[in-house]
């Protein structure tokens, strides 16, 4: 669907498929129903005569045609180096998009190593821990003959402690067994993610197609894991998506038939099927993929066009029907009022059938043709010219009322700490290379993080001196309350305990040990990275990541700076594309969360001049500019997601088909559509008439006076949401030749 927050889910009115169904009409979104047209008294004469038709409910709704897209992106958290394409590139399958900084996976890989090395070794440390413990725990259960027969007793009512005490480690032992496992199979996955990246760490098309999106880099280089650097859309394969509609609020899966009218002509549709893994994922993550649809017959589709979705459920087929507001009821016997060859009316008994909101099927009493009175206290015109229907093109335009040519690789250095410029070590225009230093900046808080990094190292160190030493005194303490214990009997007990409370203490120390390892080799890393770059003084030196034109410094020595303040920019190649921001405007009616869709055609005025361009990608959406997918590929399901485009508003991309004008500052907005279709049922919005339920002042339904051979009946119809002008656009009720009452 083409709107992307105005019109997103919508609630369908169930209109009954009658007589006007036959002609081929269109259905309305709104979130009420069509009235039954039935009050009692008739203001005129109204007839309206006995047709085939069928008898059941229909839903519309609106879908985009868009192409197809794929995500492309790295399974592990990565901080990229370099983004090769840009939205409008073409890319074949295997063709490289990206890469990454294989310095940074290394780093990660051996974090991995380490902590894998970290987790076997603890564990079977604690493993033995846990053994000498329940080893103690049953020699002390078995210790009864040092006793009297007092702590005998006494002791037997200690021993189902013991056991309980017994049972539960060995639980927590088979709890920890598990938990081990589960963290090195997370541990090794993650560092067969890196180890792909330290290999190869290009990232590489998964299809061919059109460059729509790339993660921008002003903002920082890091990467999620799954996060979408570059989205590639197929424009061969159009789907139609039903926009805002997601899998889990949609009813209609049930429906007999579903069709889409493309250019006035009718295509049998089925919904696209998404595997369970793809619904057990969005269901943990409340995040559901867009209802599409596709048809077997593959007509032709416009980018950006927008087309009616019919869902029918059906009771009757070609039967005949009358309106329920020309059916009366005496008892269970059902009745109707028909026109006579004299032109008054006599009564007829008739049998009904099905019955939907509008529509009652009679299967006794009644004539293809014939005239059946209805209520109506609305006026039926007396003068008044004929208005054939016609289907005609429809569109609302939208603007991009700000746009500039985009550059390719544009990144923005922002500063890390506050604090002070020292140098700026390269000006505007100039040329950079990889490891060139760009800045230094002299900065407390990075004589503060060495500083505190120091302090942790020095803190960890005391806190495992102070462990050590705890252990071995009461080791030693351990070691001289059994020499001082006298001389008994049998000391076999007391040999065997003492020995197992000494082991517990020497696998505690080396547990300890462990973790003091570990926990000092992370501490180390993050000092030495810290100080990289630092001259110890807080004086930081910051050096280019890639190659590039400085295209814009905003700082000077001497310039106080805050946390990610921006200090420069660094831009690869200009581009032939522009980039256009939709934003509020005081010359244009703007509507600010829609873009144009990729493949749409769009254009901009210059001097008078009409030059033409097609939407080649996106950059965000405004509020939805957290737009991600539920992709699924060869290594499983994952959600992906788009890092905001920075811009604060809704912004695409655009070529145009003659390049960019030298002067843009002569050239107005840019133009795409808001809404558009094609071949549809549009009326002066004069001939539809208003019509409230008394019994329910919210409930607003439409109708029109249709000329039916020499009658004129009141027909429902079901209107969009669109006028344009003193248009509007009709989905269901009246077709192209139908004959409307226009009011002279």
């Amino acid at each position: 669907m083409k709107i992307r927050n105005i019109l997103s889910i919508k609630k369908l009115a169930v209109l009954g498929i009658c007589v006007s169904f036959v002609a081929g009409g269109c259905g309305k979104m709104t979130e009420s129903s069509i009235p039954k047209l039935e009050e009692p008294v008739a203001l005129n004469e109204a007839y309206r005569p006995v047709e085939y038709g069928t008898i059941g409910s229909i839903q519309v709704l609106m879908a985009t045609a868009v192409p197809r897209d794929y995500c492309n992106y790295y399974s592990a958290n990565v901080n990229i180096s370099q983004i090769y394409v840009e939205p409008g590139d073409t890319v074949n399958v295997g063709d490289v998009l990206a890469v990454c900084d294989v310095d940074e996976a290394k780093k990660q890989l051996q974090q991995c190593n380490d902590a894998l090395a970290h987790e076997n070794e603890t564990y079977e440390i604690s493993a033995q821990i846990s053994d000498t413990q329940i080893k103690l725990w049953e020699s002390q259960a078995a210790d009864t003959d040092e006793f009297s027969t007092e702590q005998i007793e006494k002791k037997e009512s200690t021993e189902d402690d013991y056991n309980t005490q017994i049972a539960t480690e060995q639980e927590n032992e088979r709890y920890d067994k598990q938990l081990h496992e589960y963290r090195v199979q997370k541990i090794n996955e993650q560092m067969a993610l890196y180890q792909q990246i330290v290999d190869d760490g290009t990232l590489k098309a998964a299809h061919s197609g059109l460059v729509t999106y790339t993660k921008k880099l002003t903002d920082g280089r890091s990467a999620a894991a799954y996060e979408n650097i570059v989205i590639v859309s197929d424009t061969d394969d159009l789907v139609l998506d039903i926009k805002g509609t997601a899998i889990n609020e949609y009813k209609y899966s049930d429906y007999d038939k579903k069709y889409v009218i493309v250019d006035g002509e009718k295509y049998d549709v089925t919904e696209s099927q998404y595997t369970s893994e793809v619904l057990v994922l969005s269901k943990i993550n409340n995040r559901y993929p867009d209802v599409c649809v596709e048809s077997r017959e593959k007509p032709f589709l416009t980018a950006g066009q927008m087309y009616p979705v019919y869902f029918e459920k059906t009771k009757a087929n070609q039967a005949l029907v009358v309106g329920k507001d020309s059916i009366y009821k005496d008892g269970d016997t059902r009745y109707v009022y028909v026109k006579n060859d004299e032109g008054g009316r006599e009564k007829r008994i008739i049998t009904t059938g099905e019955s939907d909101e509008n529509y009652t099927q009679v299967t006794e009493g009644l004539k293809e043709g014939e005239l059946v009175y209805y209520n109506s206290t609305d006026q039926v015109p007396t003068k008044y010219s004929k208005y054939t229907v016609t289907r005609s093109d429809f569109d609302i335009a939208n603007y991009g009322v700000r746009y500039s040519r985009s550059d390719a690789g544009t990144i923005t250095e922002t500063c890390d700490y506050e604090g002070q410029i020292v140098s700026v070590n390269v000006k505007q225009d100039d040329t950079v290379e990889k490891g060139m230093l760009l800045y230094v900046v002299d900065t407390g808080e990075g004589k503060a993080a060495i500083t505190e990094a120091k302090n942790a190292i020095d803190s960890e160190n005391e806190s495992y001196a102070k462990k050590i030493s705890d252990y071995n005194k009461q080791i030693k303490d351990l070691s001289e309350e059994n020499n001082q214990q006298d001389e008994k009997q049998d000391t076999a007990y007391d040999e065997q305990q003492l020995k197992l409370n000494l082991q517990l203490l020497d696998l505690q120390k080396k547990l300890a040990c462990a973790d003091h390892t570990y926990q000092l080799s992370r501490l180390q890393s993050a000092y030495d990275s810290i100080s990289a770059g630092n001259d110890g003084k807080g004086n930081i030196s910051v050096y280019a990541k890639n190659d590039g034109k400085v295209s814009k410094v905003s700082v000077k020595a001497g310039d106080n700076v805050e946390e990610g303040s921006d200090i420069l920019q660094i831009t690869g190649n200009s581009t032939d594309v522009l980039l256009v921001q939709v934003k509020d405007s005081n010359s244009y009616k703007v509507y600010k969360d829609n873009i144009a869709d990729v493949g749409e055609r769009v254009s901009l005025e210059l001097d008078g001049t009409t030059i033409y361009g097609n939407c080649i990608g996106f950059a965000g959406y405004g509020r939805q500019a957290q737009k991600g997918y539920i992709n699924q590929d060869d290594k499983g399901v994952h959600i992906t997601g788009n890092t905001d485009s920075g811009y604060g508003n809704a912004a695409f991309y655009i070529k145009l088909d003659n390049g960019i004008p030298d002067d843009l500052t002569r050239a107005s907005a840019v133009k795409f559509s808001y809404v558009s279709f094609k071949k549809v049922v549009v009326v002066p919005t004069s001939i539809i008439h208003k019509q409230v339920n008394p019994m329910d002042k919210d409930d607003i339904s439409y109708y029109v006076w249709k000329i039916d051979g020499d009658s004129v009946v009141k027909q429902p119809v079901i209107l969009s949401d669109y006028t344009s002008g003193s248009n509007t656009l009709v989905l269901y009720g009246i077709d192209e030749g139908d004959e409307i009452c226009l009011a002279s």
